[in-house]
């Protein structure tokens, strides 16, 4: 049941049901919460895409997610419609996004591979990066960024510092 207040949706029934398990292990730490247009489609990529189980979804009466709950590689997704009345807009409606959700997966290749054949868009195809991950950047077809990283070598502080300023200087090796 959802109502509208002051240009807002409230979700009542959703914030009761979260009230009780919003400190919960269920929650750890920070999750994010997406804003999209067509949530329905969104959740079908990112289950071809990334592997997502769907845990929970409540649907708005014209039929538009209010509320989705995804599990992706240990870790919860929130996802919603855009609602011309909510506090966010999809990335799509904004022409871009500034945020970029990360994942580490065994094997940044196939994941890459993966995304792309679900529909993702290239950003930054798999290359070594200078902090010692195999890394690769892709855009879904609902305007977020993901970026996928396999860890490939274990630098010390140092290590890392020296590299990150050789990539600065524009130093490719």
């Amino acid at each position: 049941m959802a109502r509208l207040r002051r240009g807002g949706v409230w979700l009542r029934a959703i914030f009761r049901s979260l009230n009780n398990v919003a400190m919960t292990n269920e929650f750890p730490g920070v999750t994010p919460q997406l804003t999209v247009a067509d949530a329905a489609s969104a959740v079908r990529f990112y289950q071809a895409a990334f592997g997502a189980d769907e845990l929970l979804r409540n649907a708005a009466p014209d039929g538009r997610i209010m509320h989705c709950e995804l599990l992706i590689n240990g870790s919860r997704l929130l996802l919603h419609d855009d609602f011309d009345q909510s506090w966010g807009a999809a990335p799509t409606a904004l022409g871009g996004t500034t945020v970029t959700l990360h994942m580490y997966v065994p094997d940044v290749e196939a994941a890459f591979t993966t995304a792309i054949a679900a529909g993702a868009t290239e950003v930054k195809p798999p290359a070594d990066a200078f902090w010692g991950d195999r890394y690769a950047v892709v855009r879904d077809p609902f305007g977020h960024f993901w970026s996928l990283a396999t860890p490939r070598e274990e630098l010390s502080i140092a290590d890392l510092e020296e590299r990150a300023d050789r990539w600065a200087a524009g130093e490719t090796a």
